[in-house]
């Protein structure tokens, strides 16, 4: 509800917008109430207004004043008159003692003094004060104010009735008479406040005081805050007064002693605060509990006059709001000022009270009667009017009013109580829907609220959406009236929608119409619909779709029937889709369908069945094959078991396949499980698999059998052919392994010469593929021929090269003749010159080439300046004519000479022959690289050479597709390829002349799904590492390839590479062993699946280098070698092989095959240079095994004059290390030498009788040679 200001000082709103919230309800006790109007003046309050209803006595059993607290026949009397008596206060225990509640006679009083630590000191018993005396003031003035919760203690005055022990705060003493309420008037009183006695006894919770009951008084003592001068007090008599003056100096003394204040812990706490009986609530308004104090100061007692019961009474007295203009759901409230506010200014017992108009806050309470009368706050403000809004219509409402003054607040207004007149009902809710069939439709509704008046029936009307009449163009056809809650319209047509509407009528009027709402009939079933056709067959699935009508929101039933497991149909799907993947299928089953259409208006009959029967599957691998019977050099034969799982259909075929190095192969193909390979190579090893293929695919490959070929003798060799120029005596002859072994190690190659008399001899047998042939004649023809022995036996005899000694250079030939026949192709001719004695063996043909234009007319200058002057060599044999067709470029000047060569030289070069070839086709571009979509690649290449002519265009063939780019640029963009295909892409350049030649194809796949595996070889074998190889070309895809390698030991593949590279070298592995290996690829697609095992082996480990052999004991025509053996990690003997070469010619021959790691070389020749090395063998079985050969060492023999004493011997090597004996005997060579050169120039320059000092001075200088050498040397 809100409440609004009316009245002239309506615009007077509180903080907020003057609307209240009934979330705060006040409770209004009967025991609390402030007086109304009436009871102030004259009407008596009921009972227990301020007092516990232990302490007061009800009026019904006891025939005295409702407001005696204790009658005249039930005190007890007292003979006589008295004065005051003072009595100590002594604990008979631990415990000290401490203000009591005490009962006394009436006309009495008691006083209680406590000390500052709460300790009951004296108790003083005297009569009441005649009406012209007061009580005993407070001896420590101060004045009154409320604090915080906590806040500073304040001196209390402590009166008592005499029936309880329930303290009441006395007034504080601000200089006046003390003041009481509580229901304590002055002394002598009669329970009404007389204007002369000075004292003012205002009623407390809204009860007049009750007749003077006994009453005592605590006094606790506390430190003065401020020193005023107290009233003149008037006592009964001289004792009296003689005890007043007595405890007031005893008090001042304590007060004098004590600088510091104490908290007082003993003192009895009162709920009386502020005129209101509150737990908390005192606290909160700033009350604070007598007996502490944290500021350091105790209270005194008060003795100032409380003016707070005096606010709160003026407060209260407002009286309670009348209500007028009163409607449905508003009602208008008005009010007046507190009743006794004016009498307040004009009565001179308040003239300390300042309360003006202004000031005063309103709040308006407000509670219905379905709130049990709580009571929530609706208004608060300074207006006297308030209109309420948003009341219910027929509800009865209490209103009270309370005034409110800063923090102060008088007691709320009786309740006064009114009834909002009843209106027409709610507007109602649209009716539900709660069953419908193809005629009838069945509503519902709910209640709705009758504001005060009861509903006495329901309308009910509808349209059907095809009738037009009426103000808003629809007629409105009423159907039901009563006041069920449920009604059920017959009789409608199918398929067809209705608008509702609804209505309430109750005794005052109708409500407005709900909004519209619309609800259609049912139509009819749907029809039997077509079976579901098949989308796509799989092994495990089926894909089924079927025919879906627009515009309807059908759901379909799919069921299935397996006919093996005899379960009949069963539901496999229920949606509102138009298709649906069986998936979970068995192979190649037949599978039964049915189909059939729901909705809202019904469902269909089941469609007709319809069968479909899923695809086979794959059979599974053959077994590994095996050898049957022998093998042979070119045939074997092989067998292989059936797969053991068919994939449920019958096998077709088998093919087999062959590896022989180079990559599989099919070599059979057919039903049978075996097949004979023929036409075999002899000693090659092989590796085989096979596979089936029925309907349902092809089967995987099976494990691949090896089988190693029979070896035969070799094949034929090339012919020698001449190392360098032949000598007149040597030729050093070498040629090439035969281009098929026999399928066993060669062993040894045989030379065969054939000398000018046609007679034959054996000149080399050994391993190496080169001799030096010795003892020719010079001037002569020869002819070799060479063939390899294996362990079978020999091979065929090569072809004969013919080698002539003792030849002279030829002349210089003349300058060559070019002819340009194409732009690719050069032809150069020219005449054989005169051999000088030997004929021409060969021609060295040299070309230069240029690219730039000759300009001017085309003399020898202009062609010699067009070249660039350096020349290489195109061809160099026997023949006077060349066809140049693969160093030629269109459009290019090209330089050509010859020179002439025989066994003696080389000739000069011929003069320069010129010519320029004409443009021609482009080149090939590069290969092409792409950047592929699902449907679309974007081809790029690189500019190829246009060979002369501009290139116009390009033509780029995609797969089947041939695009043509308009100019020529460099990269095109081919769209309509379908997803996950692999093709092949080629660019061709076309100019003025023609079209190029094809770029390489590049192979661009769309969505490319895991990479298989590459075929993994074997490129290289050493005896400690295997160098693998995968794939051709450049992996232009960024394919990440992983090589795994099967340990031995564990059995387990372990990874050796993992790379984009497309090869790896696999070290520290051991000789002669065999590795199983496998691979597979990996791409932004995914993993891929390993290949199959493939096995590669290393071969033999070649002996370890010999070092640096020794020379010693160097004679005329012998020389002894020592070298140190080789520390090799096999156990296989190791031979060695001594090889010679005689002085410069370092053709090395083999002298001598040893086991022994010291050798003496024979036969030298006196005075000669030799270069001498070491080759060591392996012997491994049948098979020997050369390694490296050592640094040569060279050495010179004796001449055959000098003594044997003095030969010498030296050492050169490539790093230049030689022993220190072979040093000094190479310094003492040098210095004999020198002796006996110059002996013998002065035996034959000198005369007889000369020679003998000549021979004294040779010898001291001969002497002084050899001693440095022999320092050099140390």
């Amino acid at each position: 509800m809100v409440a609004s200001q009316s009245g002239p000082s309506a615009d007077a709103t509180p903080p907020g917008g003057g609307t209240a919230h009934l979330n705060n309800v006040h409770h209004i006790h009967h025991m609390q109430q402030p007086p109304s109007v009436a009871e102030m003046y004259g009407v008596h309050p009921p009972p227990y207004g301020d007092y516990f209803h232990d302490y007061y006595m009800h009026a019904a059993a006891h025939h005295h004043h409702p407001h005696e607290m204790c009658p005249a026949h039930h005190l007890c009397h007292i003979q006589g008159e008295f004065g005051p008596v003072t009595v100590p206060m002594v604990s008979t225990n631990s415990s000290p003692p401490i203000a009591m509640p005490v009962q006394v006679p009436p006309g009495h009083m008691v006083q209680q003094i406590v000390d500052e630590s709460g300790t009951l000191r004296h108790v003083i018993l005297s009569p009441q004060h005649p009406p012209n005396m007061v009580p005993l003031p407070s001896h420590n003035p101060q004045h009154f104010s409320s604090g915080p919760q906590g806040g500073t203690n304040q001196s209390q005055y402590y009166t008592s009735t005499g029936g309880g022990g329930a303290f009441s705060p006395g007034p504080p003493n601000s200089g006046q008479p003390p003041h009481f309420h509580g229901g304590m008037p002055p002394p002598g009183g009669g329970g009404t406040p007389t204007g002369g006695g000075g004292v003012h006894s205002p009623t407390h919770h809204g009860h007049s005081p009750p007749p003077p009951p006994p009453q005592q008084t605590i006094v606790i003592g506390a430190h003065p805050q401020t020193q005023q001068v107290p009233p003149p007090a008037y006592f009964r008599d001289e004792r009296t007064h003689r005890q007043h003056i007595k405890l007031r100096r005893k008090l001042n003394e304590k007060q004098k002693n004590n600088n510091s204040t104490e908290k007082s812990d003993a003192i009895l706490r009162k709920e009386f605060v502020n005129g209101l009986k509150r737990g908390n609530e005192g606290k909160e308004k700033g009350m604070n509990s007598v007996g502490t104090s944290e500021d350091g100061e105790e209270s005194s007692v008060p003795d100032e006059e409380d003016p707070y019961p005096a606010v709160i009474d003026v407060l209260s007295s407002v009286q309670a709001p009348k209500v007028s203009e009163l409607t449905s759901r508003s009602a208008l409230l008005q009010w007046a000022p507190p009743i006794r506010l004016s009498e307040t200014a004009s009565s001179d017992s308040h003239d300390h009270l300042d309360i003006q108009e202004s000031d005063l806050r309103y709040e308006v309470l407000l509670s219905d009667k379905s709130k049990e009368m709580k009571f929530k706050s609706i208004y608060s403000g300074t207006s006297l009017s308030c209109r309420i809004q948003d009341l219910k219509p027929g509800q009865e409402y209490a209103v009270c009013l309370q005034v409110h003054l800063d923090k102060l607040q008088g007691f709320a207004t009786d309740p006064v109580r009114f009834s909002t007149p009843p209106c027409e009902p709610d507007q109602p809710q649209p009716p539900k829907i709660l069953h419908r069939t193809k005629n009838s439709l069945q509503l519902r509704w709910n209640a709705v609220n009758d504001n005060g008046a009861p509903v006495l029936h329901y309308v009910l009307e509808y349209s059907d959406n095809s009738k037009v009449g009426g103000a808003n163009g629809v007629e409105w056809v009423e159907f039901y009236r009563g006041r069920g809650k449920m009604h059920t319209l017959q009789k409608l047509q199918p398929a067809t929608a209705y608008t509702f509407r609804m209505a309430v009528v109750n005794e005052v009027g109708m409500s407005l119409y709900s909004d519209c709402v619309t609800y259609a009939t049912f139509d009819n079933p749907p029809t039997q619909p077509a079976p579901p056709t098949l989308l796509e067959t799989g092994v495990n699935r089926l894909s089924l779709a079927w025919q879906k009508q627009a515009k309807r929101d059908d759901e379909f039933l799919l069921q299935m029937n397996d006919v093996e497991t005899k379960y009949g149909f069963l539901n496999v799907y229920n949606g509102k889709e138009s298709y649906h993947v069986c998936s979970g299928l068995n192979r190649s089953i037949d599978y039964i369908f049915r189909l059939r259409v729901k909705n809202e208006d019904g469902t269909s009959p089941w469609s007709e069945d319809v069968t479909y029967r899923t695809l086979p599957d794959r059979p599974a691998r053959p077994s590994k094959p095996v050898v049957k019977g022998r093998i042979h050099a070119h045939s074997f034969k092989l067998k292989w078991e059936p797969p053991a799982d068919t994939g449920g259909t019958k096998i077709t075929r088998y093919l087999l396949e062959v590896n022989s190095g180079s990559g599989y192969e099919p070599v059979y193909s057919g039903q049978e499980t075996e097949a004979i390979c023929d036409r075999l190579t002899p000693g090659t090893t092989y590796q085989l698999r096979v596979c089936c293929q029925s309907i349902g695919g092809q089967s995987d490959y099976s494990d691949p059998c090896t089988v190693t070929t029979d070896a035969i003798s070799p094949g034929t060799c090339p012919p020698p052919r001449p190392v360098g120029r032949p000598r007149p005596t040597a030729a050093h002859l070498r040629w090439a392994e035969p281009d098929y072994n026999g399928g066993a190690p060669v062993l040894d190659y045989e030379v065969e010469m054939v000398s000018p008399d046609t007679s034959r001899s054996i000149v080399y047998k050994n391993k190496e593929c080169e001799c030096l042939v010795t003892d020719l004649r010079p001037g002569c023809d020869y002819l070799f021929a060479v063939r390899a022995v294996n362990r079978i036996g020999p091979g065929p005899w090569s072809d004969t090269s013919r080698v002539t000694s003792g030849a002279a250079p030829p002349d210089a030939p003349e300058a060559p003749k070019v002819a340009a026949k194409s732009p690719w192709h050069v032809a150069v001719e020219w005449s054989e010159p005169r051999c000088n004695g030997a004929p021409v063996t060969e021609y060295k043909l040299e070309m230069s080439s240029s690219s730039a234009d000759v300009e001017g007319e085309e003399t020898e200058e202009t062609i010699a300046a067009a070249v660039d002057g350096k020349f290489a060599s195109i061809y160099q044999g026997p023949l006077t004519c060349y066809d140049l067709k693969t160093l030629i470029q269109p459009a290019h000047w090209y330089a050509f000479r010859v020179a002439a060569s025989n066994l003696a030289g080389s000739s000069a070069h011929s003069s320069i022959a010129c010519a320029r070839t004409p443009a021609a086709p482009p080149s090939a571009p590069g290969a092409p690289k792409g950047e592929a979509t699902p449907t679309s690649v974007r081809v790029r290449w690189q500019r190829p050479n246009d060979n002369g002519a501009p290139i116009t265009h390009y033509n780029v063939e995609v797969g089947d597709k041939t695009i043509s780019t308009e100019g020529p640029v460099t990269e095109v963009t081919v769209d309509g390829l379908q997803p996950n295909t692999a093709y092949k892409v080629k660019v061709q350049a076309v100019n003025s002349v023609s079209a190029g030649p094809f770029s390489p194809s590049a192979k661009i796949s769309t969505l490319r799904l895991p990479p298989s595996p590459p075929k993994l070889e074997c490129s290289a074998a050493g005896h400690n590492y295997l160098k693998l190889k995968w794939g051709e070309g450049r992996n232009l895809d960024y394919v990440q390839y992983t090589v795994e390698m099967e340990n031995h030991r564990t059995r387990e593949y372990q990874c050796v590479y993992k790379g984009t590279a497309l090869t790896c070298k696999v070290n520290k592995l051991h000789e002669t062993t065999t590795y199983s290996f496998r691979i597979n690829a990996t791409n932004d697609a995914g993993v891929g699946d390993f290949s199959a095992v493939y096995q590669f082996s290393t071969i033999l480990a070649p002996p370890a280098a010999v070092k640096l052999p020794k020379v010693v004991e160097v004679e005329r025509t012998t020389c002894t070698l020592e070298w140190l053996p080789a520390k090799n990690a096999f156990a296989d003997p190791v031979a060695y092989l001594v090889l010679l070469a005689r002085g410069k010619e370092q053709t090395f021959k083999t002298v001598h095959r040893t086991f022994e790691s010291k050798h003496q070389l024979d036969h030298l020749d006196a005075g000669t240079e030799y270069h001498a090395r070491i080759v060591p063998v392996r012997l491994a079985g049948d098979t020997e095994l050369p390694g490296p050969s050592s640094p040569s060492v060279t050495f010179t023999t004796l001449a055959s004059t000098e003594p044997s004493s003095t030969a010498s011997a030296t050492g050169c090597t490539p790093n230049a290390q030689s022993g220190a004996q072979v040093h000094h005997k190479r310094g003492g060579t040098v210095a004999l030498g020198l002796y006996h050169s110059i002996s013998k120039c002065c035996a034959l320059a000198l005369k007889d009788e000369y020679r003998t000092f000549f021979y004294v001075v040779l010898i001291t200088l001969l002497g002084i040679l050899i001693s440095l050498g022999i320092e050099a040397m140390l």
